[in-house]
């Protein structure tokens, strides 16, 4: 025992003691929050997209789009300042609202409302949101005098400053009109941008909604009856039988969110197992190449080397993992309070993802396939003498574990499928299917299968990995002995 805690503790201090280990510390987190900011910072540096347009059908497109985009930015504002009733309460916000609507101009609207907040924009984080599409008035009435414009050659006079076109939409009539394209109008969209699409996209769509309800103008029908006709939508309300006890109690967000979260749970912990067994076939072939190995074998049996080295990192990665949660832990409770004042079913929300019922059926998943992929990958490295050596030998094992990450992402909306039931029941994929199917509450008898399956795997693996291990260490098998063993077996079957 004293040879394997000595092991163990020598295995532990190697990678801890390190600044390698202490930047993989931090550059989770460090990474989680750069990718959460990165998008909401592109999004908000990326320039207002100056556009006009121009209507050759005379039937005021271009004032209808522009009435249409006002009315959505004066929609987004009023959304952010009903959010903000649980900060500044119900009273301010309806006045700041009552200020909003009082104006014609959009940004002297935001203006009254902020200041009847007594707040100024940016202030304590807050900044009512800005159109990011200005429709301007066209400065040439044809594609060859708005050219300059659209290539940066002239500018137009903005709030910002003197700023290119953007884009330019011209609106025609079709006069080629078949069944295929009944469309009366034509919209030709020009910009040297080809890979945003968001404007002509909306564009596209606000005169799509205004020529279904030409057609249904002329068919007679009134305004109340078209606004009808478009709110037509039946309500869908989703119950869970084996939960919902009354009519009130549907099925939410919440309920939903424990599946995606599983989902990526499972994900988590693959990547965990396999950063981890790697690091152990890296440091055997390290170790055997400078003779350590040797060193090692000369005061412990081989046995307690393999124990040894699986405890010493096991413990190095629940230190990863322990410290993680600690941070984790301590983001989200401030996060939580911080949450709760702002939308408190929010809050509710995100405290209701993760449970008991995942979080400890992740650490036991976690502890067995590390043992499993950790032992593995251990004998084969002591089969080699170098990484080129490892790669030849890894290579169909990591074929073999890819394998349930692709039948995960294809059944993520079918997990009930017969192929996912009967793939949780490889032992060496049971971690993670069976990790992403317990939200939709697999029949009792079948989780104790397949863990019954994969703890007597476990067993066998971790004499069979003895074995090999004793083989390579003490120079008896190598990565050829494989091979040979391999090429053996084909012999035979073709005989």
């Amino acid at each position: 025992m004293r040879a394997i805690y000595l092991i163990a503790r020598r295995e532990y201090l190697s990678y801890v003691a390190t600044w390698g280990f202490w930047i993989s510390l931090l550059a989770l987190p460090v990474f989680m929050v750069i990718g959460a900011s990165v998008p909401i910072l592109i999004e908000n540096s990326k320039p207002v997209r100056y556009f006009t347009v121009i209507d050759e059908t005379g039937r005021g497109y271009d004032h209808m789009i522009a009435r249409d985009y006002e009315e959505s930015s004066r929609e987004s504002v009023r959304e952010t300042l009903k959010a903000l009733e649980a900060l500044y309460g119900e009273e301010r916000v309806a006045e700041a609202l009552t200020a909003f609507d009082r104006e014609d101009d959009l940004e002297a609207a935001r203006q009254g409302a902020l200041d009847a907040l007594n707040l100024q924009d940016g202030q304590a984080g807050l900044s009512l949101p800005k159109s990011q599409e200005v429709q301007v008035d066209p400065p040439a009435r044809d594609l060859a005098g708005l050219r300059p414009y659209l290539v940066g050659e002239a500018t137009l006079a903005t709030p910002e400053g003197q700023k290119p076109l953007f884009a330019a939409i011209i609106i025609r009539d079709n006069l080629e009109r078949t069944d295929e394209n009944p469309s009366p109008i034509i919209l030709d969209y020009h910009s040297t941008n080809l890979t945003d699409v968001d404007l002509s996209r909306k564009i596209r769509s606000i005169l799509e909604d205004d020529l279904e309800d030409e057609m249904l103008r002329n068919a007679g029908l009134s305004a109340n009856d078209i606004n009808t006709l478009n709110n037509l939508r039946p309500e869908i309300r989703s119950y869970n039988p084996a939960e919902v006890t009354s009519a009130d109690e549907e099925v939410t967000t919440a309920d939903r969110l424990p599946f995606v979260v599983a989902i990526f749970m499972a994900f988590i912990l693959w990547m965990a197992i396999f950063s981890v067994a790697n690091m152990l076939l890296t440091s055997m072939i390290e170790e055997k190449g400078g003779k350590v190995i040797e060193l090692m074998l000369a005061t412990s049996r081989y046995s307690d080397i393999l124990i040894g080295k699986l405890l010493g990192v096991a413990a190095t990665s629940f230190t990863l993992m322990g410290s993680w949660m600690v941070l984790a832990l301590g983001a989200s409770v401030l996060g939580h309070q911080a949450l709760m004042q702002l939308d408190p079913d929010l809050a509710g929300l995100f405290s209701e993802i993760f449970t008991v019922n995942l979080l400890l059926p992740a650490a036991g998943y976690f502890l067995v396939g590390y043992l499993m992929f950790g032992a593995t990958f251990l004998a084969l490295g002591s089969l080699c003498e170098t990484l080129h050596d490892a790669q030849s030998l890894m290579t169909p094992i990591i074929f073999f574990l890819m394998a349930p990450m692709l039948l995960m992402s294809m059944s993520i909306t079918a997990s009930d499928s017969m192929v996912y039931s009967v793939a949780s029941w490889v032992p060496f994929w049971t971690p993670f299917i069976m990790m992403s199917r317990l939200p939709h509450e697999p029949p009792l008898w079948e989780i104790i299968g397949t863990t019954a399956v994969m703890l007597v795997t476990l067993v066998l693996v971790m004499w069979g990995a003895s074995a090999v291990f004793r083989q390579g260490t003490l120079g008896q098998a190598n990565a050829e002995s494989v091979k040979l063993f391999f090429k053996s077996l084909v012999s035979r079957s073709k005989s």
